[in-house]
């Protein structure tokens, strides 16, 4: 018999990131999950621009005592690029019960957007080495 759960939901519908913006999703409930993926997907960067990307951790529901877990940042080439995928994954801890995700647009003149989905508690355990840039 089979008892583990996948779970998928949208963290963050599709929406613009217009130049210097960020989008956080909602504080997420970890409790009784044993692991977790948000999936960004950032959609066309000008040549040289980028994003970064944040896992936050609070122990607050509406995220007040916040605090970056770990980040990265992804940087398009000279060619720009037509989107990407990037992963934020691990497995849940004591120290934070709520996780969410930033995405940030680190260019202040140009625009992207951003979606954000979690997928939770299903058969693969990632390591626990912090974020991952999977290519589209």
């Amino acid at each position: 018999m089979n008892c583990e759960r996948f779970v998928v939901s949208s963290a963050v519908v599709p929406q613009p990131l217009t130049g210097g913006s960020n989008v956080t999703t909602t504080f997420v409930d970890m409790n009784n999950r044993v692991h977790y993926s948000f999936l960004v997907q950032v959609g066309a960067l000008a040549g040289s621009k980028g994003v970064k990307v944040a896992l936050l951790g609070a122990n607050a529901d509406d995220g007040t005592d916040a605090a970056v877990i770990g980040d990265t940042t992804y940087t398009a080439p000279e060619s720009g690029s037509s989107g990407r995928m990037i992963a934020v994954r691990g497995r849940v801890t004591p120290n934070y019960r709520y996780l969410a995700v930033r995405v940030s647009n680190l260019d202040a003149a140009s625009a992207t957007t951003a979606a954000v989905a979690l997928v939770s508690d299903g058969l693969h355990v990632p390591d626990d080495n912090g974020i991952t840039v999977l290519q589209v």
